[in-house]
């Protein structure tokens, strides 16, 4: 791939990802579940963990950041982001529950 092809690919993967604030007017049910897993599903250091991923979402850094192995730091994000997962197949057919 040359540097042409790179940038291109770069700009089309930003756009495809570029933050819409819309998002919560389109989809209030799906912020709501998620908010809802955040605020009483996950524990604090759970919380802290992923806000922390979302910041430096290298398990490098943010192993070195919080002083345990990339490896440690990486199972922990896997399985939050398990149970986030989880959690919202679940509260999305019964949103009645939240």
């Amino acid at each position: 791939m040359n540097e042409k092809e790179t940038i291109h690919d770069y700009k089309t993967i930003r756009e495809d990802f570029r933050w819409d604030p819309s998002i919560f007017n389109r989809e209030p049910q799906r912020v709501a579940i998620v908010k809802y897993i955040l605020d009483n599903v996950l524990t604090d250091v759970d919380r802290i963990l992923i806000l922390l991923y979302v910041d430096e979402p290298s398990y490098r850094k943010l192993g070195k950041r919080l002083g345990i192995s990339h490896t440690t730091a990486a199972q922990q994000i896997r399985r939050i982001k398990d149970t986030i997962r989880k959690e919202y197949e679940r509260l999305k057919d019964h949103p009645e529950l939240i």
